[in-house]
């Protein structure tokens, strides 16, 4: 069987495997746009690009938290200095560390913490994310959101993580009491690194900028930062904001919740006409589907569909925002046995997002372990009742086990580890997606339970993260309203009707409309109804677009390329398109007829690349989207 065009994709981004993340692979500009073309706007449409005044930096003999300024990691879009400061805040470690911690904090727009009215805190999610998994998206998302709310967003490395120091390593999660072991000789207690712990450092990171009450808005793991920040210190609290809920003890019943979410999928499905042409009854097809395939697999490019792969790409596309209405599509695709199709779809999961900069993978397992462990979590996971026939619930319980069973045995119990929801009338905001697979509608619901001022905002057809990606201006603009004005009743006009289905057009059948695309800084005209989960990888079934920056020198990439996919290297063309150089290649990689079309930008190569095996040139699609592409 030939292989697929998303393995040549795939394949492409292998060229600069080792130099993919934010702080090596982000300018510092878009393409085609200067420092200046960066600067903030102001309310006459003007540009101002004047540093505001730094947060206070100045530390009393009695140890007040100080500001320390640092240089910031590369963003698209993003001035150092004016957009955006960056520094560190020292602080003690706490229980039995005999070193100090250095918190990396990020602040984001031209407001002075020390003057605003109050700040607007951005807890990530995780556990173990930091700001500079946002660099794609602090240009496009938070600084037009900071000036929006005429307040400062700040982002702190959670102590253990990004450029937080000491960042927790654990090389080998299989040998974790010898990491524990090492962290201890080196001055570094394991129970400092808690959510508790870290709810402590963001009112240290307030006082250090002058900051008076703050706002706080949290984000999956970040939700649960926040509510346990507002247990803790609710009287410095003047709003908070949570989305994708995650309390400490909600992940315990996710296997059932994923069900629900599957089923009010299947609900919305039903209802709309054009969904349920393609598949009459969702949940059923999706149960019926998952045994004809355990018991008869298929294989793609991507490897081999049985059950639990089915199943485990559904999870998927339930968990991100953009995914969800890809989901009947692809159980269709897999139902009929159609592998171009379920090939599009698995090339668009594989690019789905994942934090940048340096991710803690040991944060994330010790603070899960940690918070859990008080809730008997693999007893609990034990007495849940699943269907045979539910087997996403059951892989969501086996994976429950896995991460908070044997993988939690050797790290330390937290004996002060909180049991309790928090309670509090600190005005909330409660935002959530109806399918979110991650973490489901439920745990919205139940965080809400007890936040006697709180708003929940349920967003039809819509999975993990519905306001923090920045693909939900609906979202955005709620969260504004509601950080400007906690205590006004919450405006929901804007929530989107259910968009349950789309639909795979043919690659020949292609029309074209503008898209930004943040993470790499412009926009450009896109086939409408190709899959993209990144905003930049879109497929069909039969085809496939990338839109890339690549570091180096064009000469560079068109020499990885011709050997990494055996590609002569004198079928390069150099032509004039919308008036600037491009170097085309033309190929067939294994059946795939492809175009791929090259241009330098500073010290990246912008690549836009198409493939087809239908029979569409594609080229066709290909030269339209370089034509169109303009720096946002």
């Amino acid at each position: 069987m030939k292989r697929f065009v998303p393995v040549l994709t795939v394949g492409l981004l292998a060229l600069t495997a080792c130099s993919d993340d934010a702080t090596s692979s982000t300018p510092t500009s878009s393409p085609s746009t200067s420092a200046d073309d960066t600067a903030a706007p102001t309310t006459d449409g003007s540009s101002d690009t004047t540093a505001p005044a730094a947060p206070s930096t100045s530390a009393d003999a009695g140890g007040d938290p100080a500001f320390e300024p640092a240089a910031c990691f590369p963003a698209i879009g993003i001035t150092d200095g004016v957009d955006v400061r960056c520094g560190t805040v020292t602080v003690p470690m706490g229980g039995t560390g005999t070193t100090d911690v250095s918190l990396f904090v990020t602040v984001v727009g031209t407001a002075d913490p020390a003057t605003a009215e109050s700040v607007l805190f951005h807890l990530p999610g995780g556990p173990g994310a930091s700001a500079e998994s946002y660099a794609p998206i602090l240009a496009s998302t938070y600084l037009p959101l900071a000036e929006a709310i005429g307040r400062p967003i700040v982002f702190v490395d959670q102590r253990g993580t990004g450029r937080s120091t000491p960042f927790l390593e654990c090389p080998d999660p299989s040998e974790t009491a010898a990491c524990v072991d090492a962290w201890e000789a080196d001055g570094i207690a394991p129970l400092a690194f808690t959510t508790a712990r870290a709810a402590d450092d963001i009112v240290t990171v307030a006082d250090a900028l002058g900051a008076g009450r703050v706002d706080l808005w949290g984000a999956s793991y970040g939700s649960r930062l926040a509510l346990e920040t507002v247990r803790r210190h609710g009287d410095r609290v003047r709003s908070l904001a949570i989305e994708s809920v995650d309390t400490a003890a909600s992940p315990l019943d996710d296997a059932v919740d994923v069900r629900a979410a599957l089923l009010r999928a299947g609900e919305e499905c039903a209802a709309d006409p054009a969904c349920a042409a393609v598949v009459p009854d969702l949940v059923t097809a999706v149960d019926a589907t998952a045994a004809a395939v355990d018991t008869d697999p298929f294989i793609t490019a991507f490897g081999q569909i049985d059950g639990a792969a089915f199943v485990g790409t559904i999870g998927e596309l339930m968990q991100w925002a953009r995914g969800v209405s890809y989901v009947p599509t692809y159980v269709a695709a897999v139902r009929d046995r159609d592998v171009a199709a379920t090939q599009a779809v698995q090339l668009a999961v594989s690019q789905a997002p994942f934090p940048g900069g340096q991710f803690s993978e040991a944060m994330f397992q010790l603070v899960n372990c940690t918070d859990l462990a008080p809730f008997d979590p693999v007893a609990t996971i034990d007495a849940l009742d699943l269907a045979d026939t539910d087997l996403l619930g059951r892989l969501r319980a086996e994976s429950g086990r896995a991460s908070l069973g044997d993988a939690c045995v050797d790290w330390p119990v937290n004996p002060d580890a909180p049991t309790e929801p928090v309670t509090s009338d600190v005005p909330a905001l409660v935002i959530a997606g109806s399918i979110d697979s991650n973490t489901p509608l439920e745990n919205a619901e139940l965080a809400a339970a007890t936040l006697s001022s709180s708003t929940l905002v349920s967003f039809p057809s819509t999975g993990h993260f519905p306001a923090h990606q920045g693909g939900n201006p609906c979202a955005l603009t709620i969260l504004a309203a509601f950080v400007t004005d906690p205590t006004a009743e919450v405006d929901t006009s804007c929530v989107p009707a259910p968009s349950t289905v789309a639909t795979l057009p043919a690659p020949g059948e292609a029309t074209l409309a503008t898209t930004a695309m943040p993470t790499i800084g412009i926009a450009a005209d896109v086939p409408q109804g190709w899959l993209s989960l990144d905003g930049t990888t879109y497929a069909t079934a039969g085809a496939a677009l990338r839109i890339q920056l690549v570091p180096g020198g064009v000469d560079d990439v068109v020499a990885g390329l011709a050997q990494q996919f055996g590609i002569d290297p004198t079928t390069v063309v150099e032509e004039t398109v919308a008036g600037a150089p491009w170097t085309t290649l033309d190929a067939d990689v294994e059946g795939s007829a492809t175009t791929v079309l090259l241009t330098q930008a500073d010290t990246f190569v912008l690549l836009v690349l198409v493939a087809t095996e239908d029979g569409t040139d594609p080229a066709s699609i290909a030269v339209p989207v370089v034509e169109s592409i303009m720096p946002l």
